[in-house]
């Protein structure tokens, strides 16, 4: 991922915060410091606007981690919460990984403790953000095809399949046996309906899919070609200048 993923770090103690905010660490990791807050309602506040991490100094009574967290739940615009605590109080930290929190940290801080922690963070959310660019690239995908999942039963189960192959490269022979056909006349019925060959229908979507994946920020392009399952970075910018008419650098520099 890229090296603007956003850190709110969140303590009462400013001089703890000062010294977290000097720690080498995060730009090592691929975050950059966007932020701070002293108090419980700023921290509330800023952790429901743009950060993808929040690292959460618990402090209680007064800056309890579990019920800032407890505060986040049901917002769309949620970040991760890394916690970080003088003592390992068992009932707290299970209360704040219930709550979603990708670490509990106790002090003495170290930068390995640090960097173990982010590096979890990060692999979270590369696959928060592809799972949301998958399904919003399947819907776009389908609306410009103009033809309705719910007039046609093939095209709601295509679209179904699609979903289901999101951690999938679908070759032909995959999509027919899923369709329960043979894969001469699945590619004939395929074409028929749809106007193009399995392929290439297939590369169009992964193709948008990748955009979305460029556009959002969060991946370089050789990081995007992994996630397609691409042999090479040289193969997939070749596909998808070929599909879109671009370079994937036009979108997204290394």
């Amino acid at each position: 991922m890229s090296s603007n993923l956003k850190v709110l770090i969140a303590a009462a103690d400013t001089g703890r915060a000062a010294r977290l905010r000097k720690m080498p660490v995060w730009h090592e990791n691929g975050f950059i410091l966007a932020g701070t807050a002293s108090g419980r309602s700023e921290t509330i506040r800023l952790s429901r606007s743009d950060y993808d991490l929040v690292l959460l100094c618990h402090e209680p009574p007064l800056f309890s981690a579990s019920y800032i967290m407890r505060e986040m739940e049901g917002y769309e615009r949620c970040p991760l919460f890394v916690i970080v605590s003088h003592t390992d109080d068992y009932e707290t930290m299970r209360e704040c990984f219930l709550l979603g929190a990708v670490d509990f940290i106790t002090e003495p801080l170290t930068d390995q403790k640090i960097s173990d922690a982010l590096s979890r963070a990060k692999d979270l959310l590369k696959k928060n953000t592809s799972g949301y660019e998958y399904s919003c690239a399947v819907d776009e995908y389908f609306e410009k095809l103009g033809q309705s999942e719910s007039s046609d039963k093939f095209i709601g189960e295509l679209k179904k399949f699609i979903i289901d192959s999101e951690n999938v490269t679908a070759t032909t022979e995959y999509a027919a046996d899923y369709f329960g056909f043979n894969k001469d006349y699945f590619g004939r019925m395929f074409k028929a309906k749809i106007g193009m060959s399995f392929g290439e229908f297939y590369n169009r979507f992964r193709m948008r899919y990748a955009e979305r994946l460029l556009m959002s920020g969060k991946y370089k392009v050789y990081e995007v070609s992994e996630i397609l399952g691409f042999a090479s970075v040289d193969y997939f910018s070749s596909v998808f200048k070929k599909i879109t008419g671009q370079r994937p650098s036009d979108l997204k520099k290394y």
